[in-house]
């Protein structure tokens, strides 16, 4: 049996910063991924850090406090948060973020970029807070430059900063394609891949274990403390087992278990199946299950059946709105948030879920303006997509109530060529606005009719990431359903539940909450 003091179960933000740390404590440390390519679901993401009363908010002179940082989020966490967790968050955050940059990650502010979902709530800020990390180039990463997951939604080398700086992700148009490809050619990483890259490029100098193909599939326990895991070979950890294979989004089994919502896809990689989970409730971990979850999205099937989270990308765009099969809006589409309670209404005469199935529709105007599931815009009527010379015709070949469909468009159209929307307020979130960038609509940069043909539309499904996992404590230890820590057992990232912001969300609390629980768990693990 191989030995080691830290193994690292995953190799997203969280397993690779838990890795890090533990070397950097001066731990023997071996990392493992169950699929080929390293990175994960944060390779796949648009790679945002989310921390209040940091040093680099400082650096630019903007003024920020603990107290407004942990005010915002216990506001966030809609009293589902666990206090103590939160706290950790808050007060190591900072901290954690500078000792990543000494052990040489770099990161920065995301510029033009609002910091919150909710402007109004208390303990904002305008800017700051929302961090991503510098493009690197993928030599940084030696012999594992080509073995980096490659993200679904962003170009090689385009970060969050560039989207903002060409006019938001729906203009497409605009971004300079010319850099693009000069960036491409010389292998620079942007966005998720960035984050993980600069994790990965410090664990490769420091000369730590990294295994692929390692499908860890039960923990090893001796006297009651977690001592290994087992997958193909059996590993050996002497100080303990940081749990970072993400969630269980590509588990039906689980999804149903813990989710509910019916026709769930799945939008991170195919590897995410509940690893952690298993693993560890089959030695008495205890589960946290969130009573709302935020983080729930929609997406749809594109070219090659092949599944793309929309989320507060396409249905931001104006030209567009989404209708159940009723033919009727149901909530505000740009913000994901403000549709889950919408998604999860259930219809007790009917026994079934109002809004679900739902579908996005739009028009000719959208088509040639707007990028759609990474397509240039204007391109000639894409396959996988439903058209129709009329709203009724569409809403025919979708399975829509047409007289509804054509009596929500006509409501809609008065109001957003006016530029706004009584119905549902949409157009009022700063955050959805930055996405589009379009200000050909003045008043309303996310309003315009649905009035031209082609009308196109597509069928919705649920997705996000899970409700549930592993309950940890403030060092990022698994508890034991008795309550006591299960010694040697750490979780991170989205193998645990995101006790430390509840049931709101917020873009980077996940990958800043998996740089601050691996980090402590590491350190934990290194004082045994």
């Amino acid at each position: 049996m191989a030995e080691f003091d830290l193994i690292c179960v995953g190799s997203g933000v969280a397993g690779c910063a838990a890795a890090l740390a533990g070397a950097d404590a001066g731990l023997r440390v071996c990392l493992v991924e169950k699929a080929d390519k390293l990175g994960g679901g944060s390779a796949y993401s648009l790679g945002s850090l989310w921390v209040g009363a940091n040093h680099l908010e400082q650096a630019a002179g903007i003024a920020d406090t603990y107290d407004e940082t942990r005010t915002y989020l216990r506001f966030l966490g809609g009293g589902a948060a666990v206090d103590a967790n939160l706290d950790a968050y808050v007060d190591n955050g900072p901290a954690v973020l500078r000792e990543f940059e000494r052990m040489g990650a770099r990161f920065r502010i995301i510029k033009g970029l609002p910091d919150h979902y909710y402007p109004d709530a208390p303990g904002t800020k305008a800017a700051g807070r929302a961090l991503e990390a510098e493009p690197l180039q993928r030599k940084e990463l030696g012999p594992w430059a080509d073995a980096l997951q490659q993200g679904p939604y962003t170009p090689p080398g385009m970060t969050w900063t560039d989207a903002m700086a060409w006019g938001g992700f729906a203009n497409r148009r605009g971004w300079d394609h010319a850099e693009l490809e000069r960036r491409k050619g010389a292998g620079l990483l942007g966005a998720g891949q960035a984050l993980v890259a600069q994790l990965l490029a410090q664990l490769v100098k420091r000369g730590v274990e990294i295994r692929t193909g390692f499908a860890a599939r039960e923990l090893i326990a001796s006297h009651g403390r977690v001592t290994g895991v087992r997958g193909d070979t059996a590993l050996e950890a002497k100080r303990g087992v940081v749990l970072a294979t993400g969630g269980y989004e590509g588990s039906e089994e689980l999804i149903r278990r813990y989710d509910g919502l019916p026709e769930w896809r799945n939008m991170f990689p195919e590897s995410v199946q509940g690893d952690a989970l298993v693993m560890a409730t089959e030695i008495g971990a205890a589960t946290y299950h969130l009573p709302v979850n935020l983080c729930t999205m929609l997406g749809y099937f594109s070219t090659g059946a092949i599944f793309r989270n929309a989320g507060s990308r396409e249905f931001t765009f104006p030209h567009s709105f989404i209708v159940n099969r009723a033919g009727k809006r149901f909530a505000d589409e740009s913000q994901f948030q403000q549709m889950v309670p919408a998604l999860r209404r259930f219809d007790p005469t009917t026994h079934t879920y109002a809004n679900l199935p739902c579908f996005f529709i739009f028009d000719r105007q959208y088509l040639e303006r707007y990028a759609l599931a990474a397509e240039a815009p204007g391109t000639e009527r894409p396959g996988w997509l439903t058209y129709g010379n009329t709203l009724e015709e569409l809403a025919q070949k979708l399975g829509i109530d047409a007289a509804g469909l054509r009596a929500t468009a006509d409501a809609f159209n008065g109001h957003a060529s006016k530029g706004v929307d009584p119905e549902f307020g949409r157009g009022r979130s700063e955050w959805s606005k930055s996405w589009s960038g379009d200000q050909r609509h003045g008043v309303n940069p996310i309003l315009g009719p649905v009035s031209e043909a082609p009308f196109c539309g597509v069928r919705l499904y649920p997705t996000g990431a899970g409700s549930a996992g592993l309950l940890t404590d403030s060092k990022a230890r698994v508890l034991h359903v008795r309550g006591q820590p299960i010694p040697g057992l750490y979780a991170c990232g989205n193998a645990a539940a995101p006790t430390a912001y509840g049931a709101g969300y917020q873009a980077g609390l996940t990958l800043m909450g998996g740089l601050i629980f691996g980090y402590l768990a590491a350190r934990d693990a290194s004082r045994l």
